[in-house]
């Protein structure tokens, strides 16, 4: 694939990804109108619990199945795509029972009981996002990206219209259970669009012959897979602990307990989606990119001026989105949130763009060149340093909210710096 294609490729994922971000924001602004500051902190508490929970199957398995399939020829693509959805439902039905039974438990460590409807309801979508994220690396590592694109995209109108529905419905539902609204929509959007990817690939699936025997295809993923779980389990252990630590800090430096979740609430659900507005671009890289080096260092071809363009591409997004975010930040904090409150944390927080777009793109290659054992030890180190610097300043009154972020900012910028120096030894 030449840079020409691989620009078309960002392009059409990048627009499908727009539509769909687009969506996301519509709806988070609206949810945090029509429920409330304290039941988004509850959405947002429940919700780091949930990506805790999803983690074993949807991090290391859809890169690996992405990765073989890459390298692969059609006969063991389809075979790696079986084994790849049998080992998401091996995984995924497991985690969701053992949540089941802890879910109490769960739910006073997220340190709020009224958490617990949201976990409940999202349970089954653990085994379910499972299948559809093997299905996306088959996708993505044979260079058809249009069915995850347009699952993506009715998973997404699905949602939408399913919450709008139950929240206006709903309203005089206790906030617990109106928290875990989202949570219902979520599951019928994803099972809405696994089975669309299912039909589409069905042929595949059901009648095409596969090569390659299943026990060394299944030692072979979990090779690959591990060390990525390793890694996004131990961020999403890391971030359900920052959410579940953030409230808490916020009432030692003299913040009352609702205002306290509150402020958890704005952060968590307003300001890091205006953070991470260019992901819908440097998502759509990572997922065209990733491939297309594995297949160059399969092939033996040169890896390093493709890396060069894509990590100037995205800091020229990156630059971009920071300009948009520091100019529009009175329109999104008074006419989109209605948060006065909202605007300086825009203003400061600005520059943090296109540090994470680069850490998301380069976290994404290192995955492509087979770099998981690196990504995790660099995860383990950002991560703990996040955590220990959260627990110091966010207890500070004269930092509270700002403290968190400055430990947020310091983790990145150690992520991106670490994970820089071993993508471009590992290209050399």
């Amino acid at each position: 694939m030449n840079i020409r294609t691989l620009v078309r490729q960002t392009a059409f994922l990048s627009a499908s990804h727009f539509v769909v971000r687009v969506i996301g924001f519509v709806l988070r602004i609206w949810l945090s109108r029509a429920l409330g500051a304290q039941a988004i902190g509850l959405v947002e508490l429940a919700q780091s619990a949930q990506m805790l929970l999803i983690t074993p199957v949807v991090s290391g398995l859809p890169a690996a199945v992405s990765r073989m399939c890459a390298k692969s020829q059609p006969a063991r693509q389809v075979r790696a795509l079986r084994c790849g959805m049998g080992l998401a439902a091996m995984t995924g039905v497991p985690v969701a029972m053992l949540a089941f039974f802890f879910r109490t438990q769960l739910a006073l460590w997220l340190g709020d009981i009224r958490t617990l409807p949201a976990l409940l309801v999202y349970l089954p979508c653990i085994p379910i996002l499972g299948v559809s994220c093997a299905l996306n690396g088959y996708y993505y590592g044979t260079g058809k990206p249009v069915p995850p694109a347009l699952s993506e995209l009715l998973e997404q109108i699905v949602r939408l219209l399913l919450t709008l529905r139950l929240v206006s419905a709903l309203r005089s539902w206790p906030t617990m259970l109106r928290a875990a609204i989202p949570a219902a929509a979520s599951l019928a959007g994803e099972t809405v669009s696994l089975m669309l990817m299912l039909l589409i690939a069905a042929r595949a699936i059901l009648c095409e012959k596969g090569e390659g025997s299943r026990r060394v295809l299944y030692r072979e993923m979990l090779a690959l897979a591990l060390p990525l779980t390793g890694m996004k389990l131990v961020s999403s252990l890391m971030r359900t602990v920052q959410s579940a630590l953030v409230p808490a800090r916020l009432q030692v430096s003299g913040l009352p307990a609702a205002e306290a979740l509150g402020q958890f609430g704005m952060l968590s659900g307003m300001l890091m989606p205006v953070l991470m507005l260019p992901s819908f671009i440097t998502c759509s890289l990572c997922m065209v990119a990733a491939p297309e080096l594995t297949r160059r260092q399969t092939d033996g071809k040169p890896q390093k001026n493709l890396v060069r363009h894509v990590l100037l591409g995205t800091m020229a997004v990156g630059l971009c989105a920071m300009a948009a975010v520091w100019l529009f930040a009175p329109m999104i904090a008074g006419t989109l949130y209605r948060q006065a409150e909202l605007l300086p944390l825009l203003r400061r927080c600005c520059a943090l763009v296109p540090v994470m777009a680069l850490t998301q793109v380069v976290s994404g290659l290192m995955n492509g060149l087979g770099l998981q054992g690196t990504s995790l030890r660099i995860a383990l180190g950002a991560n703990l340093l996040s955590v220990l610097l959260m627990y110091a300043l966010a207890a500070q009154p004269a930092l509270q909210l700002y403290g968190v972020l400055l430990a947020m900012a310091a983790a990145q910028a150690v992520t991106l710096v670490l994970s820089l120096r071993a993508l471009y030894a590992a290209v050399q």
